[in-house]
């Protein structure tokens, strides 16, 4: 677990326990898992409930997203994203502690962060450049290919959109 900018912490399942005890706010960035979607709806079949919570379910200062690791970016919706990135601001403008996170703190969580950090003016250089400098910043990084590429596809358009 490591501390990206101030107050906004990334890692992995093993990290969420920590979190919880220090009553940190957690965005997990996926379907099973500790904290999860599935963990938060209490849902047993291979697909979430239809509903208002299909995409994304909150409960307070805690948000799970129906995000699963794959390599087809279709699989990977941008409102789910988006839901992930409103969520980190919000927290953000309250001061609240975060810890986003995803199963192994690799792949989902790792393009969430990097596109917050790019809508908030922190991560500006091209994409290669930019997963680059993060790798070293956070080195269990390792997006898999269908969120690399959700990623790579939304950089341009994300620069600076939360400082407007």
């Amino acid at each position: 677990m490591e501390e990206i900018i101030k107050g906004l912490w990334l890692g992995s399942d093993d990290d969420v326990a920590k979190a919880k005890e220090k009553g940190w706010a957690r965005l997990c960035a996926c379907k099973d898992g500790i904290d999860s979607h599935r963990s938060m709806l209490e849902y047993e079949g291979r697909s979430a409930p239809d509903g208002k919570d299909y995409y994304f379910a909150r409960r307070g200062d805690v948000m799970a997203l129906n995000l699963i690791d794959v390599d087809d970016p279709d699989m990977i919706p941008d409102k789910v994203i988006d839901a992930g990135l409103r969520f980190i601001k919000e927290m953000q403008d309250k001061g609240r502690i975060l810890l986003v996170h995803c199963n192994a703190g690799m792949s989902r969580s790792v393009g969430i962060m990097m596109l917050y950090l790019r809508s908030v003016g922190e991560l500006s250089p091209p994409f290669n450049k930019a997963r680059h400098f993060f790798k070293h910043l956070y080195h269990p990084a390792d997006m898999g290919s269908g969120m690399e590429y959700r990623v790579r596809t939304r950089w341009n358009s994300q620069k600076d959109l939360f400082l407007k």
